[in-house]
């Protein structure tokens, strides 16, 4: 039976939120977010179904081409692709830290690789617009527009459905998030990232074994990834792996000092062992941080652990002295039929007691 069965049932995975400075830059660590099934999702039905039809539109468009690179667009693709690019710019604006940025950019990036192979300039259609602005033409050429970057076109592909699988799976839609993180790791097999969330989304779909192995390549692709030390951890509490678990909240812990659902959790592990004082100081450097961190929901949670955990060591501890009482008096009636019992006899059992 579970010492904190409270904490076990409540156990949140942590997924990863894509956001382009962070994608382009390797030095600044991604978002992280703490998934929670029973919160209501973030936007309205309507966007997730947008979003959706979005995601089949492009699986179906790299199937057609092959690839996501330099295409040669029919006018309904263009058309498709331009409307696509018309929502995303009102939604996303100029808000690099939006989680479907990095969509709109691959967007950006597949309607420019066309106009720049097939539509022709105004100068190629009007030389004398050459001969007039020689200088404006040699500056246009020497830079890049502001989404190029150093991503290849099957790299940003991959951030881009990256990007729709956090969002759908958000919006509880676990199959097509899926089908999201499916298609990223093919067009780019090394993205950590996405197999920590791929593994998340798996776990709510009841697959454990694909989901650990999911937590398995994201750690052996990039060791220094709390997250994935982490969601591992929280699958093997769910296996009842306590040994097992706590390793790895350790590990997430040793590389993010600061991590209070680790610290949370690995004193629900420890608890379960019934290691009762180290569960204790794990949960009050949880509640700390929780404070510090302003995570108001989860330093709520974290009380209702340890108010748990106190009454669990409290009813040991009573349940303890009644054994030991019990012992003594059943012993003692055993003597019931002797006229005396020694007095040294006695002193044995409450030298026990003490």
């Amino acid at each position: 039976m579970s010492t904190l069965g409270y904490a076990k049932n409540n156990l949140l995975l942590t997924d990863i939120v894509p956001s382009m400075p962070q994608l382009l830059d390797n030095s600044k660590p991604l978002q992280t977010r703490t998934s929670e099934p029973a919160a209501s999702p973030p936007y309205p039905e309507t966007a997730y179904q947008w979003l959706t039809e979005v995601l089949d539109g492009l699986i179906d468009f790299g199937q057609r081409h092959g690839h996501y690179g330099v295409i040669k667009l029919s006018e309904n693709e263009y058309q498709w692709l331009d409307d696509v690019l018309e929502e995303l710019i009102y939604s996303v604006g100029e808000n690099e830290n939006h989680p479907l940025d990095p969509l709109m950019t691959f967007i950006i990036r597949i309607i420019a690789n066309y106009e720049d192979a097939y539509v022709p300039k105004l100068t190629e259609r009007f030389p004398e617009l050459a001969e007039e602005t020689p200088v404006k033409i040699a500056s246009e050429n020497n830079n890049p527009p502001p989404y190029a970057s150093e991503l290849s076109d099957g790299e940003l592909a991959a951030h881009a459905f990256f990007s729709i699988g956090c969002l759908l799976s958000e919006g509880d839609k676990s199959e097509k998030a899926l089908s999201a993180y499916d298609t990223a790791v093919r067009l780019q097999p090394d993205y950590a990232e996405v197999y920590n969330n791929r593994g998340n989304v798996k776990n709510r779909l009841g697959c454990p074994d694909d989901a650990l192995t999911d937590y398995d390549t994201a750690i052996r692709l990039n060791p220094y990834f709390p997250e994935a030390y982490y969601n591992r951890a929280v699958q093997k509490v769910i296996s009842e792996d306590f040994d097992a678990a706590i390793i790895d909240y350790t590990e997430a812990i040793h590389i993010k000092p600061d991590y209070a659902e680790a610290y949370a959790y690995r004193g629900v592990a420890k608890a379960e062992l019934g290691h009762i004082d180290e569960a204790r100081s794990d949960l009050q450097t949880a509640l700390v941080l929780s404070e510090q961190q302003a995570n108001a929901d989860f330093k709520v949670l974290v009380e209702k652990w340890l108010q748990r955990l106190e009454q669990l060591d409290s009813k040991q501890k009573r349940d303890k002295q009644q054994r030991r009482g019990g012992q003594w008096k059943g012993k003692v009636k055993i003597a019931d039929d002797f006229d005396e019992l020694p007095e040294s006899f006695i002193a044995v059992f409450r030298e026990e007691d003490e």
